[in-house]
């Protein structure tokens, strides 16, 4: 009867035990394809080329008051537009890996802050020639190569489910344009020296970012993704354009559409009551 006493306490609390343990099994994609955009905003300053003629001198002509040339203007605010495909694969329960083709492209603007600033194309020992530029704007396109990582703290797949993101990208330059506006469309001729004098921007230039993001919608079924990204580290051969300089710490956001694409893959979980 003593042994019946003794026993009895610990085959309860088995039952207990038991009953407050349930094991979920269920199925989840490991391949899945995402349409993404986003825009890293990064700072930066304009670095004046050296054939803008840096001045604010005036002159009178008896009717109206001139400016012959001053420094110009820049955008201080050099983000990068992003677009890709990716695609992720589910390596665990928290941890998926994710590459593909990521598509961006970056602006700057040299601009005047009156009616133009003077760039100088030809020169001398007694002649220095001069253009009015009212604007140059230059866009460069780059096609990179993204590899992330992504680890989720809770193993279920909640409806909203948070998880930290640690990636790089490299990026080739496949395109560069420029705009140049002149005061006088007479001078539109110069557009080709001033283009050559403007140059290339680097060939290559790549980030590396870190941050939190949130899995909305269950991942047997179509779901989005948004990532916030701090801090964005760029690193490069010199610039992602030819007259500014990127300072290499910024911040970024985007959003992500995927799709399951796989066969299932069965997963069992332990929950506690």
């Amino acid at each position: 009867m003593k042994k019946m006493l003794l026993v009895l306490p610990l085959f309860v609390l088995l039952l207990i035990q038991t009953q407050a343990q349930e094991e979920i099994t269920y199925s989840i994609p490991r391949l899945r394809m995402g349409i993404e955009a986003g825009v890293n905003l990064l700072l930066g300053e304009i670095n004046n080329p050296q054939m803008i003629r840096e001045n604010q001198s005036y002159y009178y002509d008896g009717d109206y008051d001139y400016h012959c040339g001053f420094v110009p203007k820049g955008n201080g605010n050099f983000g990068s537009y992003t677009f890709g495909l990716r695609v992720e694969y589910v390596l665990k329960k928290r941890l998926a890996i994710a590459s593909g083709l990521r598509f961006s492209f970056y602006n700057a603007n040299l601009s005047s802050d009156r009616d133009y600033f003077l760039w100088r194309v030809t020169e001398d020992e007694t002649i220095t020639n001069y253009v009015k530029i009212k604007n140059i704007h230059q866009r460069n396109y780059y096609l990179g190569v993204p590899i992330e990582i992504k680890f989720f703290p809770r193993e279920k797949d909640y409806f909203v489910r948070h998880y930290f993101i640690f990636g790089t990208s490299f990026n080739f330059l496949v395109a560069s344009e420029k705009n140049i506006e002149f005061h006088n469309k007479m001078m539109e001729k110069y557009s080709p020296m001033v283009e050559k004098h403007v140059g290339k921007p680097s060939f290559f230039n790549g980030t590396v970012y870190a941050g939190i993001g949130l899995k909305i919608g269950k991942s047997s079924y179509p779901f989005g993704n948004i990532d916030f990204f701090f801090p964005v580290l760029t690193f490069h051969q010199h610039n992602n354009n030819s007259f500014t300089t990127i300072y290499p710490f910024g911040f970024g956001v985007r959003t992500t559409f995927h799709i399951p694409l796989h066969k299932k893959h069965q997963l069992t979980y332990t929950v506690q009551d």
